[in-house]
């Protein structure tokens, strides 16, 4: 099966992906009444991998389709490979009345029966627990790439005026900075925290642990940036206590927020996965997410 993607290219007809590209191996469309229907073009080998990027709920519907019909044609293992999780952020109840969301759609997978499920840097550890078969794969490789091969190479961010500090947004961010942190050679840490208003998400206060930043560059890393508030303020709070440069390295980035608040708050450069299929520009650079996952993300 022909694939324009160098990276999954020698997989060939084993491989598939969702949202279709060229020649993928499947033909997609949809009825009047908004029904979904996939038909294979091609046989499929009995072990294939398939490559989902979450592009909404319909998407989970057309993989549960294109599953099934790999299984009526023959694919006895079906290993499926999920950059972005959908519902992991909504991995508790806050409030009365809410539905637990993230069960429901690892519910939906479980009941699959894939005989592994690949998933790159879920929100929490709450997702892997409730997810059968799962391997988590971390960003730590792509972290990597990006201090060595994109932020060393760009000029407006070089680390000549001062040590690369990684900055944890929250709290939530901290045992995962650490790890991150030991894994690159014990990169320096500084940890910052958010207090939020749970009835409707609002960020009430950002503080920041650390005195003076002069001539630092502040790599702030995270899964996930959304509007972009947290970011924004953290970045005015990292600036005012002198640092430098500022790098956001978010693994999933919606492409909803502000880009021209955030460059205005103090960030220089925003770094990203292609997992939620986002636009880059000369401020977004985005990296694609496949190869972490069919290498396990281990650090080359």
């Amino acid at each position: 099966m022909k694939n324009n993607d160098s990276t999954t290219n020698s997989y060939k007809s084993d491989f598939y992906q969702l949202p279709a590209v060229e020649n993928c191996g499947y033909k997609l469309f949809c009825f009047g009444g908004g029904e979904n229907h996939i038909c294979l073009t091609t046989e499929p080998k009995q072990q294939v991998r398939v490559l989902f990027h979450y592009q909404g709920d319909e998407s989970l519907i057309q993989l549960l389709l294109l599953t099934d019909a790999l299984k009526r044609a023959g694919a006895t293992c079906i290993e499926l490979l999920v950059p972005y999780f959908p519902g992991a952020r909504q991995d508790r109840v806050c409030n009365p009345g809410e539905a637990l969301s993230v069960k429901v759609y690892a519910s939906l997978i479980n009941s699959q029966n894939y005989s592994s499920v690949s998933v790159f840097d879920p929100h929490s550890d709450v997702t892997a627990a409730l997810l059968n078969q799962v391997k988590v794969v971390k960003n730590h490789a792509f972290i990597q790439q990006v201090l060595t091969n994109q932020l060393q190479n760009n000029p407006l961010l070089n680390n000549q005026s001062g040590d690369i500090t990684l900055v944890s947004p929250d709290a939530g961010a901290n045992k995962k900075i650490f790890e991150l942190s030991a894994t690159l050679g014990g990169l320096p840490i500084i940890r910052a925290d958010k207090v939020r208003d749970v009835t409707n998400g609002k960020i009430i206060a950002t503080e920041v642990y650390a005195d003076d930043l002069s001539g630092k560059t502040c790599v702030i890393v995270d899964d996930i940036c959304a509007g972009g508030r947290t970011f924004i303020e953290l970045a005015k709070k990292l600036k005012a206590k002198g640092a430098e440069r500022i790098v956001l390295i978010v693994s999933h980035y919606e492409g909803k927020a502000d880009e021209t608040l955030l460059q205005q708050s103090g960030i220089d450069q925003l770094y990203c996965t292609d997992s939620l299929l986002p636009k880059g520009s000369s401020f977004v650079t985005v990296s694609p997410v496949a190869s972490y996952l069919l290498s396990q993300g281990e650090l080359k």
